[in-house]
């Protein structure tokens, strides 16, 4: 479901490119979500101050928002407006590489054989849907300044996938999406007035109904199911998901422009799910 909504959340950024900056996007994504994860996370909120403002748990706080909703978003945001949907596509399917580094310099985790074969099923599958099947098509992608924005973008959401398993136990899923929206608007205010000042926002209905759906989809209910996702089954694990978000883009990208879905895209789709069905077989 997040990589689903996450997929939107590329169609999204993309249409209103041209209307908003990088970090005002980002910005009113966060504003949007803590407006409605607030009056729902109050109750949890009172109860789990003491845990919020322990002073062990402040720095992973404001990491985890800096990082994985303020640092994430805007250098996403930034660099879809500079490269194409293709090449952000085919380097979000690096994330679970740098999630598998990561978590082995960090946590000390290592990936089984069957992980590394579905891992390279998910990719292989996220890397056709990319080339539209036509491996010719591999030859002429062409890289740009906004991919290696992108790029750290995706080491940025690697890093909070890994630092996820260190946050507070003792808080509340909505508790924790609360702060962590609090914080993000905290540290995208600067950066946004600066941009605003320089890129005015053309507020138009199309750009207040993409916040509105970044703020509840890719803000509000993403968080809640990935951080559960990462605790449920580990960071190396739910890194490999994220290759259905090329995938899941790809269909979404065509249900809005009006394209019909093609054969390679059930190829695609195919290959990732065989990938994760492969990764996640457990030992006898």
């Amino acid at each position: 479901m997040a990589c689903l909504m996450w997929a939107g959340n590329w169609v999204a950024a993309r249409a209103i490119r041209l209307d908003s900056g990088p970090n005002v996007m980002a910005l009113g994504r966060w504003v949007v979500a803590l407006l409605i994860i607030v009056p729902l996370a109050w109750p949890h909120l009172r109860r789990d101050w003491p845990v919020i403002r322990a002073n062990r748990w402040v720095l992973v706080l404001v990491l985890l928002s800096v990082i994985g909703g303020a640092g994430y978003n805007a250098l996403s945001y930034a660099g879809v407006a500079h490269t194409t949907a293709i090449n952000a596509m085919l380097l979000n399917a690096t994330v679970p590489f740098f999630i598998m580094g990561l978590s082995w310099l960090a946590l000390g985790e290592t990936l089984r054989r069957s992980q590394i074969a579905g891992m390279m099923l998910c990719f292989a599958g996220a890397f056709w849907v990319i080339i539209a099947g036509d491996l010719t098509r591999a030859a002429t992608l062409a890289f740009n300044p906004g991919d290696l924005i992108v790029c750290l973008a995706m080491l940025m959401w690697a890093a909070y996938t890994v630092l996820i398993m260190k946050r507070p136990l003792a808080m509340h899923p909505t508790s924790l999406v609360a702060v962590l929206s609090l914080i993000s608007v905290l540290a995208l205010l600067p950066p946004a007035a600066w941009e605003a000042d320089m890129r005015p926002l053309n507020l138009t209905p199309t750009v207040i109904a993409c916040y509105i759906y970044m703020g509840i989809g890719p803000s509000v209910l993403c968080f809640l199911f990935w951080n559960r996702g990462v605790a449920a089954v580990g960071p190396n694990r739910s890194g490999m998901f994220l290759n259905l978000v090329p995938v899941l883009g790809s269909v979404l990208s065509a249900i809005v422009l009006g394209e019909r879905p093609q054969a390679y895209h059930a190829v695609g789709f195919g290959l990732v799910l065989g990938g994760l069905l492969v990764a996640n077989l457990r030992r006898a």
